[in-house]
Formats: structure tokens, C-alpha cells, sequence
């Protein structure tokens, strides 16, 4: 993998301002968009007569990982795993940030 390049200090600055105006404005990031659709397609392939369902999704994402040179097996290792889990019961977690910002708590407090 390659190494990324550094960032120039404005660079820096500018992220980490885009980062707080996306928390302060709870706008959701790519990666909390991908669970929710994750979370969604599973476990409404998980509900009875759904197997076809779930067989074809487990089929599509492993082929989309390995095409982005991911191992099969680890692939398949991983998607089992998270269906596993959503079979316990388990969920996404949460964002307790965002319930402190609703309820006007600062970051820097604990719950």
C-alpha cells in the first residue's frame, strides 16, 4: 500500500474545519450512509423465505471486494461475520455526539 503524501499545514486546518461543520451541522458522513444501507439489505434478507436474498448479496459484495484485490476468503469471513452478528441481534453503534449536541451537552463533557 502506498504511503499517502503529507499535508500542508492549510490542508490540515481546512479538514479539521470541515470535520467540525460537518458534526456541528450533523450532516452524516459516506461511511454512516454505507451502514445504514449495510444494516437495512441484511436484515431484511434475514427475515423468513428472504435466503435468495441474502445468498445474492453475500455473492455481489464478496465480488466487489476482491475486485478491489481484497482476499476472497477474507471476504467471506468478514460478511459472515457481520451477518452473525446482525442474527444476535447486534447494531451499528451509535453516534452519542450528535445526542449530545441535541440536548446542548459540550463535546468535552461526559455523559
Amino acid at each position: 500500500m502506498r504511503k499517502p503524501k503529507p499535508r500542508r499545514p492549510d490542508e490540515k486546518e481546512k479538514q479539521r474545519a470541515y470535520r467540525a461543520r460537518q458534526k456541528a451541522e450533523r450532516i452524516p458522513s459516506r461511511d454512516d450512509v454505507a451502514r445504514i444501507v449495510l444494516h437495512w439489505a441484511i436484515t431484511g434478507a434475514l427475515e423468513p423465505g428472504k435466503e435468495k436474498q441474502l445468498t445474492g448479496l453475500r455473492k455481489m459484495v464478496i465480488e466487489r471486494l476482491v475486485e478491489q484485490d481484497f482476499s476472497e476468503e477474507g471476504a467471506r469471513r468478514r460478511f459472515d461475520d457481520i451477518v452473525e452478528r446482525y442474527k444476535d441481534g447486534w447494531d451499528f453503534r451509535a453516534k452519542p455526539h450528535l445526542r449530545r449536541v441535541r440536548h446542548g451537552i459540550p463535546d468535552d463533557e461526559l455523559p
